[in-house]
């Protein structure tokens, strides 16, 4: 703060007033969320209200520069698709002494994700979120795969609270120039956003601007979902409508979550997304009023 200059204001999201909040939180969303990251930022966003009117947001950022780690192993495909053996083998072992961490957990939640949406009945279309060139990827990134459902998830928690939230990173000149840089101005030696961190070198602190441990607005979600959600989650998984629901195998699903518990199965977020989505149908279907008798 002392560097900055700014009058920081903080906001710990608890589970307890998640729960309280949860109702309200998804008829602001209008639709299932992924994480509860967005919790997170609805706690924000009402935090500001007491003090401000306007806030600025980084929302664009890591698409545009290339930020989240993922984008390594596509640029990686791209480097060995076009014979940059050497380009290839720097970024590798930037990656891998940087970042070995992440894709060693990543590689197990691609696992098991891919079990749990076994879970789900039906058939849906598989989005190869990381799939082409790392051009193309963050491209459809930044135009249609991730960008616009932050933006959606942004702009419902800040109208929630009458917040008008900014994004610069996305005016259009910025994005126009950026979208023109070479890719190992975005990535380097397994270094995200790399043009970024240079240019604010002296404007904020180097723990900050060299900081490699990536992260996303994070609420400790498992350890909600395992201990102080507990009995939220296993009302809804027990009731009625959810057994009789055609989008999953409700007994799968109480299974999956109790093998959970009992840390006999590690967590993704699909156990989340699936109590999400029950609860998403609860308010917008299941509560609907009864269309009006005709005159």
């Amino acid at each position: 703060m002392q560097a900055t200059g700014v009058d920081a204001h903080r906001v710990e999201p608890s589970a307890e007033q998640l729960w309280d909040d949860i109702d309200h939180l998804v008829w602001v969303q209008d639709e299932p969320f992924g994480s509860l990251s967005i919790y997170a930022q609805y706690c924000v966003m009402r935090l500001a209200q007491k003090n401000v009117k306007v806030v600025l947001d980084g929302q664009g950022a890591d698409e545009l520069l290339a930020g989240y780690i993922a984008y390594q192993g596509t640029y990686l495909g791209s480097l060995i698709r076009s014979f940059r053996w050497w380009t290839a083998l720097r970024e590798l072992a930037g990656s891998i002494s940087r970042h070995g961490g992440f894709f060693r957990s990543a590689l197990r939640q691609v696992r098991e994700r891919k079990v749990r949406r076994g879970l789900l009945t039906g058939q849906a279309d598989t989005i190869l979120r990381y799939d082409g060139s790392l051009d193309t990827v963050l491209h459809r990134e930044l135009t249609a795969s991730n960008l616009p459902s932050l933006l959606h998830y942004e702009d419902r928690n800040s109208m929630a609270f009458s917040i008008e939230s900014r994004v610069p990173f996305l005016d259009y000149r910025f994005v126009e120039y950026v979208a023109a840089l070479p890719l190992d101005q975005k990535i380097r030696h397994g270094i995200t956003k790399i043009s970024l961190r240079r240019a604010i070198k002296g404007i904020v602190p180097e723990s900050i601007r060299c900081r490699m441990d990536k992260m996303g607005f994070v609420t400790p979600e498992e350890v909600w979902m395992r201990e102080d959600l507990r009995p939220f989650v296993l009302e809804v998984l027990s009731s009625d409508s959810f057994r009789t629901r055609p989008y999953w195998d409700a007994g799968a699903v109480i299974h999956d979550y109790l093998a959970f518990l009992d840390q006999k199965s590690p967590y993704s977020p699909e156990i989340w997304r699936i109590v999400n989505t029950e609860l998403w149908l609860k308010k917008f279907f299941d509560q609907r009023p009864a269309p009006a008798s005709p005159a």
